[in-house]
C-alpha cells in the first residue's frame, strides 16, 4: 500500500501542459468566478487560473483567496479565515501568515494585492470582476425502478459519503452493486455542484484504459494517451461524486487512481462497487448482503410473503410479465422456496422470476433442483455481465488464477458452510498441499467468491448456491470428482465420531451442527451408490447428530439402504445389522405411517443374536415407548427391559426402567402411583447421559419424568402445582435447545394443562413456540392446529371454525402416534359437534373415540369420555337417555374416586349435579356436590370447581326458601 502511495504521489506532482489549454476550454465551469488582472478564481472549485493556465496552490490558500474575493475591499477577520481554511481546528496567527505568504508568491506582481490591518486580519484591494459561466453538470443514469429492500442499505451509503470521502460496495456478482450505487447517486446528485460522474469500468479489458474511461465519462476530449495527470486535473477544483463501477479486474490501477484523487482534490467523492477491496488508506467498505428470504422455519402464506424483500422483487418481476398474477399459499410457499435455493441475490431471482410466464412458479421451482439450469437463461436487453447467471460469475472467475479456480472447483462439493479446517482437509491432496488450500481459501473470500459468517463459532465459509452450481461444472475430472467425494464423507465420518457428544452444547454448536446434516446428506448419497460400507459406517455415525435435531427421518431413506446392504453382504456383522435395524425402527417416531413395532422386534431379536445388551435394551426401549404411544400393553417388554437391566448391572439404565414403571403407571390411570414413582425417579441422583436420553426415547429423560409428574398432578386435581411444575420444564427444555423435548413439553403436558384451567393467554404463549418448534418438523403442525382449535371453542366459542379444524387435523396421520391424546381428540370433536348441536355427528365421534378404550379402567379416557357422552345424551332426550347419562356420570365419578383422578371427578359430579337438578331433584344434586367438596382438601382452582360451589349456593337458597314458604302457609 505505503509503494503504491508514493506512486500516486509523483504521479501528482507535475501536469501535461500542453493540452491544459485543450482541457479548460472545454472543461465545465461551475459557480461565479472572480478576475483580476490575469487571474480568474472559481470561489465554487476554489480553482486559480492565470489566464488557462491553472496555478497550484493548497487548499488552505485557495479557501483564504476565496474568502478575501468574496468581500473585496472589506476587512476579513482572521477568525473568519482560520474558520474557512482550518475549520474546526485551533491554529495560530503563524500558520495564516504561511499561508498569505504563500498566496502573494503564487499572484507575483499581484501579491500585494493583498493587505494586511495590524492585528485585524486581511482585505484584498485590488479591481475585481465576477460574471458566472454556463453550467454543465455530470449525470449519472437513472434507474427505472426503486431498488426493492435496499433502502437502508442506500440511506446508510449515503450518509457515509456525506462524512467520508470514499466507500467501497463489495459484493459477489449479481448482487445488485451497481443498482444499489447508482440508487445512492441519485439520491446525492443536488448536493454535489458538478453532480454524479459513472464510469463503467466492466467495458474495459486492460488497466491501462482506466484513465480514458474516466475521462471519457467526465466528457473530455484528450488529443492524447489518457494519463493520471490529465485526470486529476480534469477533477481538479470540481465538487463531485465519481462512481467507478465493477473494479475487480483492474483493481490496481483503480487503487492508484483513487488514492491520487483522494490526495489532490478536496471535494472529490468516490464510490466504487467491486468484489474485491482496495486496500488503501481512507477506504471504507460496505458489504452488501442478499435480499432478506423466508426462513425455513417460518411457514409462508400469501399474506405474509411480502414481508420479505427477496419475495417482493419476484412477485414484482412475474407482475411485469404476467399483470394479473395472482399468489396463494402454494404458490407463496413455492416462491419462498425458490428465494431461499437462490440466497436472495437479486439476479439470479429475476432471472428466476422472468420464466414464470413460460413455465409457471412450480416448474422454475423443480428446475432449481436440476443443478442450477438457470444458471444459462439469457436475458438479451441486459449488459453483456448481467445477461445470464452464468454470464456473471464466468465475468470474475475468468479472472481467477489457476489454483484458485481448482480450489473453488472442490470447494463446490461442501452442501453448505464449512471450516478451514474443513476445506484443507477436503480441497486438498498430493497436487495441492495445505497451504496451497488455506492462501487460495483467504484469496476467494477476499474477492467475495466465499461469504464469511462472522458470527459462528469458528469462522465459516459459503459458496452462494449459483456460485456451487458454476464452480461444480467447472471443476475437474471425473475420477478427480469421485476422490473429491470420498474425502468429503470420510472427513465428516471423522468429525462425527470424534465428537463427544455428551459435551455438546446444542445452543452453542446448533448451527455448525445443523450444517452437519447437509454434509451427511451429500456424502451419503454419494457413498451409497459407490462404496456402501463407508455408506454404513457414516450413517450410524450420522444417527447421533440426526436425534440431536429431529431430523431422524432425514435418514430413513439412507438407513433402508444400509440396512439392505446389511442383509445382502456377508461382511456385515450382527451387530451393525442390529444398530441399523435400531436406528430405522427410532425414525418410525418422526414419519407418519410407518410402523417401528415389528422393526423393533427384528431389531431386538438381531441384537438377541449379537449378545448386545445396549442394543437389546434400545430395542426393547422402542418396543414399550411403541406400545404405550398406540395404548397397548407393555408389561412383558417392561419385564424383558427389567432382565437385561439386572444381567448388565448398569445403574443407569436401572433409572430408566423406573421411568417407564412410571408411565406404564401413568398409561394405567392409577396416578397416585405414577405421581410417586415419577417423584422416586427425579429423586434418583444417578446421572443420565445427554447421548441415553436420545438414543432412549429421544427426549431429555428427567424433563419427560418432569411433564409426567406434572400431569399426575394436573389429574389429582391440583392444578396450581401442575401448571407452576410444567411452566418451569417449559423453561428448562428450551434452555437445553433439544427440539423434540420440547415438542413434548409443549405439546403433552402444558398446553393441555393450561387449556383445561382457562390459562388462554399462557396457552397462546405456548402455541407460539409450539408453532416455531413445528416448523422445524412439519408432522407436529398438525398437533398446533388441535390446540388452536380447541382455543377459539373455549375462549372465543367459534364452535365452527373448531370443529373444521377438529375434523381435518383427526384425518391426520401423525396424530396416530400421540398417545392418549388422540382418543381423547375425539372426545373433543364430540363434545364441539354436541354444543353446535349437531348429535348425530357427536355420536359418531363418541363411537370412534371408544373404539381406542383400553377397557373399563381407562380412567383417563373414561374421565372425559362419560361426561362428554352424557351431556349429547342429556340433550337428546329420549325416553331413557336421562338414565343413561346418569349412569355414565355415576360410574366415572366412581372410577376417578378409586383412582385418584379429582379433576375428571370434579367435571363427572357438576354434570351428574346438573341432571339431577333438570331431574327436579336438587337434594341429590346437593348431596353429589357436598361429597365432592368434602374430599377437596389443599386443592384450588381446579376447572369445574366453582360451578359446582355456584350449584350448591343455588339449591341452598332454593331449599331455604321452600322452607319459610312452608313455615308461612
Amino acid at each position: 500500500m505505503a509503494a503504491r502511495s508514493a506512486i500516486a504521489r509523483r504521479l501528482c506532482r507535475t501536469a501535461d501542459r500542453s493540452t491544459i489549454a485543450a482541457l479548460r476550454a472545454e472543461q465545465a465551469m461551475s459557480g461565479p468566478e472572480v478576475t483580476f488582472g490575469p487571474f480568474r478564481f472559481s470561489l465554487a472549485r476554489r480553482l486559480l487560473l492565470h489566464g488557462e493556465t491553472p496555478v497550484r496552490i493548497g487548499s488552505r490558500a485557495a479557501a483564504i483567496l476565496g474568502a478575501l474575493l468574496e468581500a473585496p475591499g472589506e476587512l476579513v477577520s482572521r477568525s473568519v479565515l482560520y474558520d474557512r481554511a482550518w475549520p474546526g481546528r485551533i491554529v495560530t496567527e503563524a500558520n495564516l501568515k504561511v499561508q498569505i505568504s504563500g498566496l502573494r508568491k503564487a499572484l507575483r506582481e499581484y501579491g500585494d494585492l493583498i493587505r494586511a490591518e495590524a492585528s485585524f486580519g486581511y482585505r484584498f484591494v485590488g479591481e475585481v470582476s465576477v460574471y458566472r459561466a454556463q453550467k454543465r453538470r455530470c449525470r449519472a443514469p437513472g434507474a427505472t425502478s426503486r431498488p426493492i429492500g435496499r433502502g437502508a442499505v442506500i440511506g446508510n451509503i449515503r450518509e457515509l459519503l456525506q462524512n467520508k470521502r470514499l466507500v467501497t460496495v463489495l459484493g459477489p456478482g449479481g448482487i445488485g452493486k451497481t443498482t444499489v450505487a447508482l440508487a445512492v447517486a441519485s439520491e446525492l446528485e443536488a448536493a454535489y455542484a458538478d453532480g454524479v460522474c459513472l464510469v463503467e469500468l466492466d467495458r474495459i479489458t486492460d488497466g491501462s484504459q482506466v484513465y480514458a474511461a474516466v475521462t471519457g465519462a467526465l466528457d473530455l476530449p484528450v488529443h492524447v494517451a489518457a494519463s493520471l495527470e490529465q485526470v486529476l486535473l480534469a477533477l481538479h477544483g470540481r465538487h463531485l461524486l465519481l462512481v467507478l463501477d465493477s473494479c475487480e479486474h483492474v483493481t490496481e490501477n483503480v487503487a492508484l487512481l483513487v488514492e491520487a484523487v483522494l490526495s489532490d482534490t478536496s471535494d472529490v467523492h468516490i464510490l466504487v462497487t467491486t468484489r474485491e477491496t482496495m486496500r488503501i488508506e481512507g477506504e471504507l467498505v460496505w458489504r452488501l448482503d442478499p435480499l432478506e428470504t423466508p426462513p425455513s422455519s417460518v411457514l409462508v402464506t400469501a399474506e405474509n410473503l411480502q414481508d420479505y424483500s427477496s419475495a417482493q422483487l419476484f412477485t414484482r418481476t412475474v407482475c411485469q410479465r404476467l399483470p394479473g398474477f395472482e399468489i396463494d399459499d402454494a404458490v407463496a410457499a413455492a416462491i419462498a422456496e425458490i428465494c431461499r435455493h437462490l440466497d436472495g441475490m437479486p439476479l439470479a431471482i429475476e432471472l428466476a422470476a422472468s420464466m414464470v410466464d413460460v413455465l409457471g412458479v412450480d416448474e422454475v421451482r423443480r428446475g432449481l433442483d436440476e443443478r442450477f439450469s438457470l444458471l444459462w437463461v439469457d436475458r438479451r436487453t441486459a449488459i453483456p455481465r448481467h445477461r445470464s447467471l452464468a454470464a456473471t460469475i464466468d465475468w470474475s472467475y475468468n479472472l481467477l488464477p489457476e489454483r484458485e479456480r481448482v480450489v473453488l472447483g472442490r470447494l463446490s462439493i461442501f452442501a453448505g458452510p464449512f471450516t478451514l479446517d474443513a476445506a484443507i482437509a477436503v480441497a486438498s491432496d498430493d497436487d495441492l498441499d495445505m497451504a496451497s488450500v488455506r492462501e487460495a481459501v483467504a484469496a476467494l473470500a477476499g474477492k467475495s467468491f466465499l461469504s464469511l459468517d462472522h458470527r459462528a463459532t469458528l469462522l465459516e465459509y459459503r459458496l452462494l448456491e449459483t456460485t456451487r452450481a458454476y464452480a461444480s461444472r467447472a471443476s475437474g475430472a471425473a475420477g478427480d470428482r469421485q476422490r473429491l467425494h470420498e474425502r468429503h464423507a470420510r472427513y465428516f465420518l471423522d468429525v462425527l465420531e470424534r465428537r463427544d457428544w455428551d459435551a455438546c452444547d446444542p445452543v452453542a454448536d446448533s448451527a455448525q451442527l445443523r450444517g452437519h446434516i447437509d454434509e451427511v446428506r451429500v456424502a451419503l448419497d454419494w457413498a451409497f451408490s459407490v462404496n456402501p460400507g463407508l455408506g454404513i459406517a457414516l450413517v450410524l455415525a450420522a444417527e447421533r447428530l440426526w436425534l440431536e435435531f429431529t431430523s431422524l427421518a432425514r435418514g430413513v431413506p439412507h438407513l433402508e439402504l444400509a440396512l439392505r446392504f446389511a442383509d445382502s453382504s456377508p461382511d456385515v456383522g450382527p451387530v451393525v445389522r442390529s444398530r441399523v435395524l435400531v436406528a430405522l425402527a427410532a425414525a418410525q417416531v418422526y414419519v407418519p405411517g410407518l410402523e417401528g413395532a415389528s422393526l423393533y422386534e427384528h431389531a431386538w431379536r438381531a441384537a438377541q443374536i449379537a449378545r448386545n445388551d445396549l442394543l437389546e435394551m434400545r430395542a426393547l426401549y422402542g418396543i414399550i415407548q411403541n406400545m404405550l404411544l398406540t395404548r397397548r400393553p407393555a408389561s412383558p417388554y417392561i419385564d424383558a427391559f427389567a432382565a437385561v437391566c439386572r444381567r448388565s448391572n448398569d445403574a443407569v439404565m436401572s433409572r430408566l426402567l423406573l421411568r417407564w414403571s412410571a408411565f406404564q403407571a401413568f398409561e394405567a390411570s392409577d396416578m397416585k402411583l405414577a405421581h410417586q414413582k415419577f417423584e422416586a425417579f427425579l429423586d434418583d441422583r444417578t446421572v443420565i447421559p445427554r447421548r441415553v436420553s436420545l438414543y432412549f426415547g429421544g427426549i431429555d429423560s428427567i424433563i419427560s419424568c418432569k411433564v409426567g409428574l406434572g400431569l399426575a398432578k394436573y389429574y389429582l386435581g391440583y392444578s396450581d402445582q401442575a401448571r407452576s411444575l410444567l411452566a418451569s420444564t417449559v423453561s428448562q427444555a428450551e434452555g437445553q435447545g433439544h427440539v423434540t423435548t420440547l415438542y413434548f413439553v409443549l405439546a403433552q403436558g402444558a398446553i393441555w394443562a393450561h387449556l383445561a384451567s382457562g390459562d388462554f393467554q399462557r396457552v397462546r404463549l405456548y402455541l407460539r413456540k409450539l408453532e416455531a418448534v413445528s416448523s422445524l418438523y412439519r408432522p407436529w403442525r398438525v398437533l398446533v392446529d388441535v390446540f388452536q382449535a380447541l382455543l377459539i371453542r373455549e375462549e372465543a366459542r367459534d364452535l365452527e371454525a373448531a370443529e373444521r379444524s377438529l375434523t381435518r387435523s383427526l384425518q391426520d396421520g401423525f396424530i396416530l402416534k400421540t398417545g392418549t391424546l388422540h382418543p381423547i381428540l375425539w372426545v373433543e370433536l364430540a363434545e364441539t359437534r354436541g354444543l353446535l348441536g349437531d348429535l348425530d355427528g357427536a355420536e359418531a365421534a363418541a363411537k370412534q373415540a371408544m373404539t381406542q378404550c383400553l377397557g373399563d379402567r381407562d380412567g383417563r379416557f373414561i374421565g372425559r369420555y362419560n361426561p362428554v357422552l352424557a351431556r349429547i345424551l342429556m340433550a337428546r332426550n329420549r325416553p331413557g337417555d336421562l338414565d343413561a347419562a346418569r349412569n355414565l356420570f355415576v360410574g366415572a365419578i366412581e372410577l376417578m374416586r378409586s383412582q385418584g383422578i379429582y379433576f375428571h371427578e370434579c367435571d363427572a359430579s357438576v354434570g351428574l349435579a346438573e341432571l339431577e337438578l333438570v331431574a327436579g331433584r336438587p337434594a341429590v344434586a346437593r348431596a353429589v356436590l357436598g361429597e365432592l367438596l368434602g374430599r377437596l382438601g389443599d386443592r384450588e382452582h381446579v376447572p369445574g370447581l366453582a360451578r359446582a360451589r355456584e350449584i350448591l349456593d343455588e339449591t341452598r337458597g332454593e331449599a331455604i326458601a321452600r322452607r319459610q314458604i312452608a313455615r308461612l302457609s
